[in-house]
């Protein structure tokens, strides 16, 4: 599993612009994301994990009110983000990544999580949590 499957952030961004709900699935689903893995007990947390952590492992980013899967399209942009933000992690932890592909991504996603993609990066996205609601019902996967 790797890089063989990687999203093409510029059709991306256009399906995006276009609103075009299938196309977005289908580049979702067809690709291969990294995913920054979460310490049991992430720093600032209290050593409690909302329930989109506790499902995925993995980090949650917040932005005016909202909650979004913080996900790469390739190892490359998941190290960048790490660099640039040591911060959020704790100084004495290893942060890793794991692959996962779109569909069980998309799997495990609810429908008040959007997905930030390649934050500080090329190809940076923020997909809205309407809009992951509307993949999740194209898909089939209302919760």
């Amino acid at each position: 599993m790797g890089v063989e499957s990687e999203l093409n952030c510029q059709i991306l961004r256009e399906a995006i612009s276009q609103h075009d709900i299938a196309a977005i699935t289908r580049l979702i689903t067809e690709s291969q994301f990294v995913l920054i893995h979460l310490a049991d007990d992430p720093p600032g947390n209290g050593g409690e994990k909302t329930a989109a952590e506790e499902l995925l492992g993995a980090l949650i980013a917040s932005d005016e009110g909202s909650d979004y899967l913080v996900a790469f399209s390739n190892q490359k942009n998941a190290s960048r983000f790490v660099e640039l933000r040591s911060d959020l992690f704790e100084n004495d932890s290893e942060v890793s990544g794991f692959w996962v592909d779109g569909r069980t991504m998309l799997d495990y996603l609810d429908d008040e999580l959007g997905i930030l993609l390649n934050p500080d990066g090329e190809g940076h996205r923020q997909i809205e949590p309407a809009l992951v609601q509307e993949i999740l019902d194209e898909l089939g996967l209302e919760l």
